[in-house]
């Protein structure tokens, strides 16, 4: 009874969510901490994406890029969860973990996404992919570096390809510092509280 009660209430709780296939979230769920134990990630990619608030408002505020939006590069992907909801032809996932790409690639056994998932940062871009990226993603870690790392990267990154559009966060603890930073590269077009974890989302046009 008490194993019904449990099922009923996942259900529940995953349609409430939004999650369209209950089936499959139930099923990638109960295969996250398993495969956590094979990869040994940071102990934050187990939070799903029907439960992590941020993540769906990153869905939603690259759906209001403006048209076209035919490359996403997601820098620090994580398992996917982002770039797979986002609609465009070319999708790019790095991520400077190995094991999680690894993971990100097994998943994709059961999304059948067609995400390009490499291991690595920013250098990994080569010449061979697109000049042109309208949209590069780089969400939960940018607190992490020193304001001169990230800076030296998007002077570099916005020197050899065009950038149309950016979006980051910033943690409650950091308020003023990296939209301080991404300030200098771009104009602020939308900024979203992100009730659950405190932070802000920022999307940036970059191309001018």
């Amino acid at each position: 009874m008490a194993t019904m009660k449990q099922l009923t209430r996942k259900v529940e709780v995953a349609r409430r969510h939004g999650a369209g296939s209950v089936s499959k979230a139930l099923t990638l769920r109960a295969l996250r901490f398993p495969l956590w134990l094979v990869y040994r990630p940071e102990k934050w990619h187990l939070r799903g994406f029907h439960t992590t608030n941020y993540k769906k408002m990153a869905v939603a505020l690259a759906h209001e890029v403006p048209a076209p939006l035919n490359v996403v590069v997601d820098v620090g992907c994580g398992l996917g969860e982002i770039l797979n909801r986002v609609d465009a032809p070319r999708r790019i996932g790095l991520d400077v973990e190995p094991g999680v790409i690894s993971w990100a690639r097994l998943l994709q056994r059961f999304t059948r996404s067609d995400v390009e998932f490499r291991a690595g940062s920013f250098e990994s871009l080569t010449p061979a992919d697109p000049e042109v990226i309208d949209l590069v993603i780089a969400l939960g870690w940018f607190h992490y570096m020193a304001d001169e790392w990230i800076e030296d990267r998007m002077r570099t990154l916005l020197a050899t390809r065009r950038v149309r559009y950016v979006m980051v966060d910033e943690f409650p603890a950091q308020a003023g510092r990296i939209e301080g930073i991404f300030d200098d590269f771009g104009e602020p077009v939308r900024r979203c509280h992100d009730w659950q974890d405190g932070k802000t989302l920022f999307l940036y046009r970059c191309d001018g």
